[in-house]
């Protein structure tokens, strides 16, 4: 927490350092322009306290039976519900603060869709665990420091792949030499934009990444701590089977990255609708078990070798089935924008 509050103190004095410079420098050229400079670097520094997507929000008015869900797991767990719910074709169910006193649930459908009833409870318990356990990367000032862990990021695509196979052309084309020519410079200029890019921002970079050195095995514990609430609120069994689910994001990405794509070539009818589905059912036939990440693997063996709990809170197929009937409208919402971009999920 130091380490960020250095952050924070930097950043107050950058501002700071930049105003004066402007004022007292003004007559001058030099001043001026390093204060502005200042003044940038303290921006890229500022506090973050995360951005909603007002069209993917779901509030309690949108999902009465998911909230209800939501109160009854977070009293299970001891601490407060959510105030927000953001759907996402993510593959992670977790819980942020929002603002300064709110929190918001991020619900990736592509998880979601692949989940028993019983192992969406445990996401949620172990999503609002976090919450409950004192995890210090929500405190207020570890989590404006640190970057944004809910953040949707960019595709796991390579954009200059892509438009390095937009200039490629067939052997046979007049223009092919041309063509070559220029994929050639653009490899270059991309490359030397690239690494420009990365060395300028390293220093703006390097705070936060400290702090998220630091905390990092605070974090693990802390993954721990919510993987034991989440095994006494849902059972062990539906918490152990949840992250086994997690461990095979991969293969689950790449076949909804698939499905979208197709649906989006095909523009067959209902795709959006059949999208989560087909997913599913992808999901089901994939092998129970397989090679874990590292960190993966050590949190089911913690806890498949502690206490076996039965679960407090349960939640029946037919409640299941009425919440994915109250999810259905925003869930095809996520499904469309999935497949007019063709990118599936964006971490």
């Amino acid at each position: 927490m130091a380490v960020c509050g250095v952050v924070h103190l930097v950043t107050g004095g950058l501002a700071v350092g930049g105003a004066l410079l402007i004022v007292l420098g003004w007559e001058t050229v030099v001043l001026p322009l390093l204060g502005i400079l200042l003044i940038g670097l303290a921006l890229h520094l500022r506090p973050r306290f995360g951005r909603d997507e007002e069209e993917q929000l779901l509030g309690r008015a949108d999902a009465p039976l998911l909230f209800a869900l939501l109160d009854e797991t977070a009293d299970a767990v001891g601490t407060r519900g959510c105030d927000a719910v953001r759907l996402t074709p993510g593959l992670s169910i977790g819980a942020a603060p929002r603002g300064l006193r709110g929190r918001r649930l991020d619900i990736g459908l592509g998880l979601w869709a692949t989940l028993t009833p019983q192992q969406r409870v445990a996401c949620l318990a172990h999503a609002l665990g976090h919450f409950a356990t004192g995890d210090v990367r929500y405190n207020l000032v570890v989590r404006t420091a640190l970057p944004d862990p809910h953040r949707p990021g960019r595709s796991s695509g390579d954009p200059g792949l892509l438009r390095e196979q937009v200039l490629a052309a067939p052997s046979t084309s007049r223009h092919a030499d041309e063509m070559a020519q220029a994929a050639a410079r653009f490899r270059v200029d991309s490359a030397l934009a690239r690494w420009g890019g990365r060395l300028a921002a390293w220093p703006l970079r390097l705070p936060a990444r400290s702090a998220r050195r630091l905390v990092a095995p605070v974090a693990e514990e802390a993954e721990f701590r919510s993987d034991a609430l989440a095994a006494r609120v849902a059972s062990t069994g539906a918490a152990v089977q949840a992250l086994e689910r997690l461990a095979r994001s991969a293969a689950v990405e790449t076949e909804l990255r698939r499905l979208a794509v197709e649906a989006g070539t095909f523009r067959r009818r209902d795709a959006a609708r059949d999208l989560w589905r087909s997913l599913a059912a992808h999901t089901a036939d994939l092998p129970d078990r397989g090679p874990h990440h590292e960190v993966t693997q050590a949190r089911i063996d913690r806890l498949s070798g502690a206490e076996w709990h039965p679960g407090s809170v349960r939640l029946g197929r037919a409640a299941a089935d009425a919440l994915d009937r109250e999810l259905e409208p925003a869930a095809r919402a996520v499904a469309e924008r999935s497949i007019r971009d063709g990118t599936g999920p964006v971490r």
